[in-house]
């Protein structure tokens, strides 16, 4: 379903149990930068009204998420700590075209999104094994 080229390292689930807290908020700022970025999407291409109309959503479902992810936090007698910086989208980010025209920058940020998207269904879903 989600077509990845390379699957997640099974091992990384091991990663989890030892590091639960610095995963969850990792996860917690993922589901804040999704929101943050679906408005920057919005806003970079409001004269798309059919794509704004679509994405509409997209931020206050990533914001539910970043709740129930923070309420887990609290839940455990977490902290959510600072943000810090992910690897996986930096060195992604480094593919992104970052010439052309405003369509395709649109369509890369979109790809982009959909690609750090698709990693996290597969991680969830081996969390939830």
């Amino acid at each position: 379903m989600l077509h990845l080229k390379l699957a997640t390292d099974p091992r990384w689930v091991n990663i989890v149990e030892k590091n639960l807290e610095e995963i969850l908020t990792d996860h917690a700022w993922c589901e804040q930068k999704a929101a943050t970025n679906a408005i920057t999407i919005i806003t970079l291409n409001s004269e798309y009204p059919a794509l704004v109309t679509d994405l509409l959503f997209l931020p206050q479902e990533e914001l539910e998420h970043f709740q129930m992810v923070h309420e887990i936090i609290k839940k455990r007698g977490y902290t959510l700590g600072r943000e810090r910086k992910d690897s996986y989208v930096n060195e992604l980010y480094k593919f992104m075209n970052k010439g052309g025209n405003r369509l395709q920058s649109m369509v890369d940020r979109l790809l982009f999104s959909a690609m750090i998207e698709a990693r996290s269904c597969e991680r969830f879903k081996l969390l939830s094994k």
